[in-house]
């Protein structure tokens, strides 16, 4: 949220402020003035800890989880989100917090898990088929990460478009948010960021956008000008 600020403060005010954006660092100065305070933890493990150790700063009304096959989720987790999923939902809940679930599609990759790709499956395919997503969609807020499909429209809306429906099922009452990334292993423009957009509007509420360790701010700025320009 700063680095689009610094591109364009205007935008980020609109985008970002007003309570109209999650500031997963934090609210000001980390994040943006008038965004409401989360935190993300890649691992259950983790946020269990800080819970203990009176961690959580005291303005803190989003807890996000984010599981991955990546470092900071452990491989049991990855192995079985859905249980771990479960157990984050309850204690957000025991704790007064808003919880937020963003999944990745390529848990369906971790050898041992209970929801595998078949050979030759596209990720996203196995992932849709695995329903992970009506776990998340427990939470008060989901996010398919659908990023590396968005600089293709249709692919993305399909995919996009599978998990609403998986996640609206399991709980009618969640907010629904799809993935927009400056450089999800490609660079995206912001033409590319707008079309994903649009392909979706029927479908989400919003969407979590990202900088990818913070990259192309200026793209991000542009896209999200043009957006808002277009509601």
């Amino acid at each position: 949220m700063a680095a689009v600020a610094r591109v364009d403060s205007d935008v980020a005010a609109r985008a970002f402020g007003a309570g109209r954006g999650i500031a997963l660092g934090g609210g000001s100065p980390s994040g943006w003035a008038g965004a409401i305070t989360g935190r993300a933890w890649g691992s259950l493990e983790a946020f269990e800890r800080d819970v203990r150790a009176g961690a959580l700063p005291p303005d803190l009304r989003v807890a996000m989880y984010d599981p991955e096959r990546w470092k900071h989720t452990p491989v049991d987790e990855q192995r079985d989100p859905v249980s771990a999923i479960g157990r984050f939902v309850e204690r957000c809940r025991d704790l007064g917090l808003v919880s937020m679930v963003t999944p990745y599609p390529r848990l369906v990759t971790v050898r041992g898990a209970m929801f595998v790709a078949d050979e030759g499956e596209r990720e996203e395919d196995a992932y849709v088929r695995s329903g992970i997503t009506a776990a998340a969609a427990k939470a008060d807020i989901c996010e398919t990460q659908a990023q590396r499909l968005q600089n293709d429209p249709d692919a993305y809306r399909g995919f996009v478009g599978a998990t609403a429906e998986q996640a609206r099922a399991a709980n009618p009452d969640v907010v629904f948010l799809s993935g927009l990334s400056t450089s999800p292993g490609f660079v995206a423009t912001p033409r590319m960021l707008l079309e994903a957009h649009d392909s979706v509007r029927d479908l989400v509420d919003g969407h979590y956008v990202s900088l990818s360790k913070g990259r192309h701010p200026d793209v991000m700025a542009a896209f999200l000008r043009a957006a808002l320009d277009g509601d």
